[in-house]
């Protein structure tokens, strides 16, 4: 019996392409602002021209930010230097640096570093650097937890500011340095005098030309399908250094996903659309951020989701994880790892305010599905976020022999079938009701903190009334039987995902960018759904104050918000019961 055209794409991944990407990447630094990227976004039009996939490389002007150098000397108590990294869009000190007194606010509060520069417990995180940008710290130097010093981004702007954000860019120089350069400068200050420290920081930030490459995969519209509607998939080509885990990896995938699936074209009923993202680290997702607003109305009208590829084939990952899945898609993303993988019961994480997630706001539905390293494994270190938490993640340690091509093979033939069973379903996998649960379980946990200072019963309504609704939608795709009415409930089922997701999963809706305020760790769970809602949960230690009221009447807005878009949904579910009970 012949294979379906799905199961040829499966059988297509080529372990020993993968390996000759790899090896290449292994020799192209990508995070100097230099001809590592223009060569690696080459490198992969160049492929996928190989295989005769379609390929067009988009090239667009990125406000994007390279640290080049950074030195940290102490002055006094003593003379010494101590090894240090500085951060794509923190300050840069000039030539001569900065000399400041150093103060240890090891519990973050960065306020009492004003004037001075201020030591921070941890890996680098945006939200610190603007808090110290705001009160006047003349630097923050953050001490990683291991001897190793992390690569991080300084910035909470996502993508290319807005010009009202110009405010959030870092105003004062960050830097880090390792466990052990922590333990040192936290001795001198146990000394009792004062520690004064030079630091030297070179920061290239500046607008520069970027290039996007992307495959398209027509679909054939079999079966009644609209051949315009298509899978997003994309993975980050920049990396520290050459990043072989992050992400030189995820974008070998890539290259092989597209070359299996564009063999397989004709079995495709939707297309499938693969994008490399530049500016992951150095534009704080300035690429995928660039394609979701000029492509906005396109993902809106037609993407059925996102999946987002970032960090697979790490060596020793074994421990598979549906992560940045929204809740609409939770259902289908853990199918697939336990059809493929015969993991039971894999857990699923949220998307957090990471990963290339530039398509919450308009939406669409997003997930991923790679495996991380047992907790238990030597080179897991719970402070890391890609690398599938392993220590070497955004350090000049990540290298070709942290990569296990059997793995990242495996992980292939997964999001091959994943992406493949999206293109072709005939109804799509979206549980529009799993979304309304979760609204219903966050504002429900909420209710007990708030007591008398907000009411949240009339929005838990508003969420039983949707969840009935979309459980009628459910009982309806029996009854689509046919391939308009297959279109139909489709079309809804899109729509619903445009009308629930942006409150659900962002603040500021459809057409903007939330900071990345959170951290870089991706373990997001429900804290990370309704962020517009979650504040209320400081009403009443507010109480008394003049900011109680402007909160209350912040999220008394946010709460109409998110009910608006709960009886708008159920209003949809309901009149597509009654159309598809007349058909």
């Amino acid at each position: 019996m012949a294979a379906s055209p799905l199961d040829a794409a499966v059988g297509a991944v080529r372990p020993e392409r993968l390996a000759r990407d790899l090896e290449w990447f292994a020799g192209v630094r990508r995070d100097t602002a230099g001809p590592g990227e223009r060569q690696a976004a080459e490198y992969i039009a160049g492929r996928l021209r190989e295989a005769g996939v379609p390929v067009e490389v988009h090239e667009f002007d990125a406000f994007l930010s390279y640290p080049i150098r950074a030195t940290l000397d102490v002055l006094e108590p003593e003379r010494l230097t101590i090894p240090c990294l500085t951060h794509s869009f923190a300050r840069a000190t000039g030539p001569d640096g900065i000399v400041a007194e150093l103060t240890d606010v090891g519990d973050g509060q960065v306020e009492r570093g004003a004037g001075r520069a201020a030591l921070v417990g941890g890996l680098a995180t945006p939200v610190t650097v603007l808090r110290a940008s705001r009160a006047g710290c003349a630097a923050v130097v953050f001490t990683n937890q291991d001897r190793v010093i992390h690569n991080m981004i300084g910035t909470t702007i996502w993508g290319t500011p807005d010009l009202d954000q110009a405010d959030r860019l870092p105003r004062c120089p960050a830097i880090s340095v390792d466990a052990d350069g922590g333990r040192l400068l936290r001795q001198l200050l146990g000394r009792g005098g004062p520690v004064r420290v030079r630091i030297v920081a070179e920061v290239k930030t500046e607008w520069l030309r970027s290039l996007l490459p992307e495959a398209a995969i027509p679909g054939t519209g079999a079966s009644g399908a609209d051949a315009d509607q298509f899978v997003l998939v994309g993975a980050h080509y920049c990396s520290w250094n050459a990043g072989i885990t992050d992400n030189a990896t995820g974008d070998a995938c890539l290259l092989e996903m597209a070359r299996a699936l564009w063999e397989q074209r004709a079995g495709l009923a939707r297309g499938v659309r693969v994008c490399w993202w530049p500016g992951h680290s150095h534009g704080r997702y300035s690429g995928s951020t660039w394609y979701a607003d000029t492509r906005f109305f396109e993902l809106a009208d037609r993407c059925l989701a996102y999946y987002n590829v970032d960090s697979p084939g790490v060596r020793g990952a074994t421990r598979y994880v549906a992560r940045n899945t929204t809740a609409d898609i939770e259902r289908f993303a853990r199918q697939i790892i336990t059809r493929t993988t015969g993991v039971a019961d894999p857990p699923a994480h949220r998307p957090a305010r990471a990963a290339d997630q530039s398509f919450l706001p308009n939406g669409v539905s997003s997930f991923s599905i790679y495996p991380f390293l047992p907790e238990t494994h030597e080179d897991f270190r719970p402070w890391t976020g890609g690398a599938a938490n392993a220590w070497w993640w955004h350090t000049d340690f990540d290298t070709l022999d942290k990569a296990d091509t059997a793995i990242l093979a495996t992980d292939t033939r997964i999001g091959v079938t994943a992406v493949g069973e999206l293109a072709n379903a005939r109804v799509l996998p979206l549980v529009p009701g799993d979304t309304g649960e979760e609204i219903r379980k966050v504002a429900a946990d909420l209710q007990p903190s708030l007591g008398p200072h907000l009411d949240l019963a009339p929005l838990v309504a508003d969420a039983d009334a949707f969840i009935a609704a979309s459980r009628t939608l459910d009982e309806a795709r029996g009854r689509a039987t046919d391939a308009a009415a297959a279109r139909r409930l489709n079309a809804v089922l899109l729509r619903l995902s445009r009308i629930l997701n942006p409150v659900v999963y962002s603040r500021r809706g459809r057409f903007f960018h939330d900071p990345a305020e959170w951290s870089p760790i991706m373990r997001a769970s429900g804290r990370y759904v309704l962020p517009g809602l979650t504040p209320a949960g400081a009403l009443a230690s507010l109480a008394g104050t003049r900011d109680y009221g402007f909160l209350k009447a912040q999220v008394l807005r946010e709460c109409n918000r998110v009910r608006a878009a709960l009886r708008d949904a159920s209003a949809l579910a309901l009149e597509t019961v009654e159309a598809l009970g007349r058909a």
